[in-house]
């Protein structure tokens, strides 16, 4: 790679929940580099779903190193994470986690809700934090924890999610941005503080918690150790990044009301920036605060859940068995692309559990794209109910790399749809970290 001697690189992360992804850009937001590292994940008993920390901060170290192998460490300015934040981590005074990180995938609380969770009214808490009281998600973790396991969550001196305690593993600063925290549940989202009576309800001290800030700020430099474990230098800058979403709505260009982005992972989610942070959370839309900071709009998510790995079970079992991953998507598109629209009249419910299906692949191919179009579309047609109204598209994520989904997405929604591209996450994290940069010299 050969550049300019003085030219500066920014980094990206993705902190996801199945990998992380980065990529390394310079000022002009080119991608010169990408990498990813799959996180590890721990199933256990009663639904639960734990990680290790600092599992994922090796996997970060990975990712930078490969990141900034053909440039010098000290040409990287800065870095910024997006995160699919929502897992709970309690640490003690060294930062040092006391357990194994609940993710926001763990199911204990829907199976045995805690009885603290019984105080918290969940269209209070949609109001409040801009996100519903959901039994999956930090609020009920902090209660359970609270409820049996008393001694460890008292006695922890930071209560924290992953996405602050990487950053303080990088700079030894706890600092939660707004975006992020929303997905904690205890920041009243409007005045951008700790909501005190969920704190009282919890018994958790102000003091424990990170520091609240804007998405896009300068945190501080990375430590003499974690510059030597990441492969960057003492010189590079952590900047507060945001939720994944958000930062994906960055890249794709997906700023301005009217306009709607489409993630399709795990689970397709719907991002739509919206001047009137009232009528987001009228609708019941998952709110973030996107560019509210700065007079800009915020933004309203919906989700069809977890379609994701229903479809990877489709694919696998039924679709392309025995094939090499690798070349199962491309065989899913090519079977796909030959069936005409309605799949020969089949149609798969993908919220329900996948089951067997006497249909040729093709066909099975066809009907699986079309099924979690249907889903999308419906949550489209209810937004179209509250005045929401869209006739364009970004498609980012893996099925906006097909070359049949999009079309079908056009042809059951009716909007044009265009491609984000690829590494949006990481791409407007990137892009934080840039801005972020520039301007502080300016100023």
């Amino acid at each position: 790679m050969k550049r300019n001697n003085t030219e500066q690189f920014y980094i990206g992360l993705d902190i996801g929940t199945t990998a992380i992804k980065g990529v390394l850009t310079d000022g002009r937001a080119e991608v010169l580099a990408e990498h990813a590292v799959v996180n590890e994940l721990n199933f256990g008993e009663d639904g639960r779903v734990e990680f290790d920390a600092e599992q994922r901060y090796r996997a970060l170290c990975t990712v930078t190193r490969a990141l900034t192998a053909a440039v010098p460490c000290c040409a990287v300015s800065a870095l910024a994470m997006a995160a699919a934040s929502g897992n709970t981590l309690l640490c003690d005074q060294n930062g040092i986690p006391s357990g194994p990180a609940i993710s926001w995938m763990d199911q204990r609380c829907v199976r045995n809700p805690p009885s603290k969770l019984s105080a918290f009214n969940e269209n209070d808490v949609r109001e409040t934090t801009g996100w519903p009281c959901v039994k999956t998600f930090p609020l009920a973790h902090l209660a359970w924890l609270l409820e049996n396991e008393p001694n460890r969550f008292h006695s922890a001196a930071h209560i924290s999610m992953d996405t602050d305690w990487l950053a303080h593993r990088l700079t030894g600063l706890w600092v939660l941005d707004h975006s992020s925290a929303t997905t904690f549940h205890l920041q009243n989202q409007r005045s951008g503080s700790y909501h005190q009576p969920y704190l009282n309800r919890l018994g958790i001290a102000p003091e424990k918690l990170s520091k609240l800030m804007c998405s896009g700020e300068i945190i501080g430099a990375l430590t003499a150790q974690a510059a030597h474990e990441t492969g960057l230098s003492e010189q590079t800058m952590l900047v507060s990044g945001c939720f994944d979403h958000p930062a994906a709505a960055r890249a794709a260009g997906v700023l301005q009301p009217g306009e709607l982005l489409l993630s399709c992972g795990t689970s397709w989610v719907g991002f739509l920036p919206h001047l009137d942070r009232a009528a987001i959370v009228d609708a019941r839309l998952l709110c973030d605060p996107f560019l509210s900071a700065n007079g800009g709009p915020w933004a309203g998510m919906f989700s069809v859940p977890q379609i994701g790995r229903n479809i990877d079970w489709y694919v696998e079992h039924l679709i392309a068995p025995g094939e090499k991953v690798s070349e199962r998507m491309r065989a899913f598109d090519a079977m796909a692309a030959g069936v005409a629209s309605g799949a020969n009249g089949l149609t798969i419910d993908l919220r329900q559990p996948p089951q067997r299906i006497d249909a040729a692949p093709s066909v099975i191919s066809r009907a699986v794209m079309e099924g979690a179009v249907r889903l999308l579309n419906e949550k489209i047609t209810d937004l179209a109910e509250h005045g929401f109204h869209y006739k364009r598209a970004v498609m980012v994520g893996g099925a906006s790399r097909s070359p049949v989904w999009p079309g079908i997405v056009a042809e059951l929604t009716g909007m044009e749809v265009a491609s984000g591209g690829r590494s949006v996450g990481a791409r407007g994290a990137a892009m934080l970290a840039a801005r972020n940069l520039l301007t502080g010299l300016q100023d």
